[in-house]
């Protein structure tokens, strides 16, 4: 049942290429004619030429051969490359879609998925599936139609001994069976065991340098060997069992040419067949073998692939926690206020509350900033405002109306993030900056990177703008990075800012750089901060504290420390430690 329902998934991909496909099947059925005649072509070799020394025959046949398999070659090269074509196009197209589809799903659904994992439905599950749609799917039909076409010539040469042969071939119908069954659940297996060994490289690659330092080459070598061997494990377990087909299939293939050569050989004893139709028989049986085995094997694969699709489509078939409405609308511009109002928020169903009972108002213009311990809920908060996220009680509005009822595109081209941690791509410094707004030309993207403080260190480098930058920006320092992504930013010229700890983990003067260009940043603009040093949000509008997901505090700077909660302590936790640092330098 769960085959065909892959089936009926699959077919939405097949149907545009339908008519590709109907000329490849009937390529395959003039290979599969031209097996035939091969072996039709036996019984007047040795009767006519051998036996009755036709002069005719000897002239005709051998060239009648060379046609057919001139006829046969073409015929399989075109239905080859149709086949192919046919599966790369809708392999391509379903690569497309899984791709699409991940790129709409939830952030929480990649913070409870590896990308190494997510990785693997995209190429290795989605390749496997290419060998049903062009390998199997094309040896299908060749090998199909071949076995009927020898089908027919066996029972034409002798309807008996056909019967006799054709008996053991229904016994072969359970191990194929059963052996394609455990390939599938094996392969699924395999496929899964891959994302593991995916999700190790990743890791490791990714984490070079704290391995490195660690010293820990070692312990990551026996992780990846360690995976690695459950996959070789695995990959074994499927060989085994998909080559114990062979020697099945050998066995009973060769009792049923042995019942045939036991009984052919009394008929041409007793004179009732020739030595000519006999051996075309025999042909016939020989290459009868290949087109039983090939479909064998095939039902392998097929189930394989079947494993692969079955990955592919639970992926498909995910649905967004977020969901944009039918009837959302468009968000004309910011123009009053950000509230958040009664609002609540868990990350799962069965988990705590990160966020309890906040309200909150943010008019336009002003500066915001957020404080609190580490886990208080500060950047969760953030969170929301571009719906990375929604509230499980209470809303967000944005000027009245609800973040929920707006369009994706309609809400987040207002808003900026420059987060603690940078993303970079591997692409040109230019087109990092032109990130979301890949129409800008380069006088504006010029004139954002010096609005940034990035304009002089990128001009020093070997090609400019035009440096790529490397993986997540490798080939920048902290700080460079940091000014790129707030270049970013600025060429967006958004409304709504969230700096989220935009500026640690920089040194003294990398912090300094980035913080004039920050204020450049904000100037004009609403601004939400998440704020490690509180040094840097003195002059804030409105400071807002939060401990274990509450608003425990609001008011300025000066408010607060006069206040003497929690602000103040936090404060004087970080100023004092700061003082002691200078007093013992």
């Amino acid at each position: 049942m769960q085959s065909v329902k892959l089936y009926k998934r699959l077919w939405p991909y097949i149907i545009p290429h339908l008519a590709k496909i109907i000329f490849a099947m009937l390529l395959a059925l003039l290979i599969s004619g031209a097996e035939g005649a091969t072996a039709w072509l036996v019984k007047p070799a040795l009767d006519d030429i051998f036996l009755k020394k036709s002069l005719f025959m000897l002239k005709i046949l051998p060239l009648a051969v060379v046609v057919i398999y001139v006829i046969k070659g073409f015929a399989r090269f075109g239905q080859a490359y149709l086949m192919h074509w046919v599966g790369e196009r809708i392999i391509m197209n379903l690569r497309n879609e899984v791709y699409r589809h991940l790129q709409e799903l939830s952030l929480s659904f990649f913070h409870n998925n590896p990308s190494p994992v997510l990785m693997a439905r995209i190429t290795n599950d989605v390749g496997m599936l290419a060998n049903v749609c062009s390998q199997v799917l094309a040896e299908f039909f060749r090998e199909s139609f071949t076995l009927i076409i020898l089908l027919g010539v066996i029972f034409y040469r002798d309807w008996k001994l056909a019967l006799a042969y054709v008996v053991c071939l229904p016994l072969l119908v359970i191990p194929v069976t059963r052996v394609g069954k455990k390939l599938r659940k094996i392969s699924r297996k395999n496929q899964e065991k891959m994302g593991d060994l995916n999700t190790v490289l990743h890791e490791t690659f990714t984490g070079c340098k704290i391995v490195k330092a660690f010293g820990m080459e070692d312990y990551e070598y026996q992780r990846f060997q360690k995976e690695n061997d459950k996959l070789y494990q695995l990959k074994m377990k499927g060989v085994w069992v998909d080559e114990m087909l062979s020697p099945t299939m050998e066995f009973f293939g060769a009792v049923g040419t042995a019942v045939v050569i036991w009984y052919g050989g009394l008929q041409v004893f007793k004179g009732t067949t020739t030595p000519g139709t006999f051996f075309s028989f025999l042909v016939a049986i020989g290459m009868l073998y290949n087109p039983v085995r090939r479909l064998s094997k095939m039902n392998s694969t097929f189930q394989q692939s079947m494993a692969a699709a079955e990955r592919i489509f639970e992926v498909i078939d995910i649905q967004s926690e977020i969901q944009e409405k039918p009837d959302a609308v468009e968000l004309g511009g910011f123009k009053r206020e950000i509230v958040f109002d009664q609002v609540n928020f868990r990350y799962y169903n069965d988990g705590d509350l990160v966020l309890k009972n906040i309200n909150l108002t943010v008019n336009k213009g002003q500066m915001v900033a957020f404080v609190g311990a580490s886990g208080a809920g500060k950047s969760t908060l953030m969170d929301l405002i571009p719906r990375f996220y929604d509230t499980l009680g209470g809303n967000v509005k944005i000027d009245g109306i609800d973040v929920r009822d707006l369009k994706f595109k309609a809400l987040r081209s207002h808003i900026a993030v420059v987060g603690q941690e940078t993303i970079l791509f591997n692409d040109t410094i230019a087109n990092n900056i032109a990130y979301g707004s890949r129409d800008a030309s380069m006088e504006k993207i010029i004139a954002a990177a010096k609005g940034a403080h990035a304009h002089e260190f990128i001009e020093e480098m070997p090609d400019g703008y035009n440096t790529i930058a490397g993986e997540r920006g490798v080939k920048l320092s902290g700080g460079q990075r940091k000014r790129i992504t707030i270049a970013r930013a600025l060429l967006k010229n958004p409304e709504i800012l969230i700096l989220d700890e935009a500026t640690s983990e920089l040194d003294s003067q990398s912090e300094k750089l980035v913080q004039e260009a920050l204020e450049i940043l904000m100037a004009g603009r609403t601004t939400l901060v998440i704020a490690h040093r509180l040094s840097t949000i003195r002059h804030a509008d409105k400071i807002i504290v939060l401990d274990s997901g509450r608003i425990v505090e609001t008011g300025t700077h000066d408010e607060l420390i006069a206040k003497g909660g929690v602000y103040k302590h936090l404060y004087d936790i970080q100023f004092l430690g700061q003082a002691e640092e200078v007093g013992e330098v």
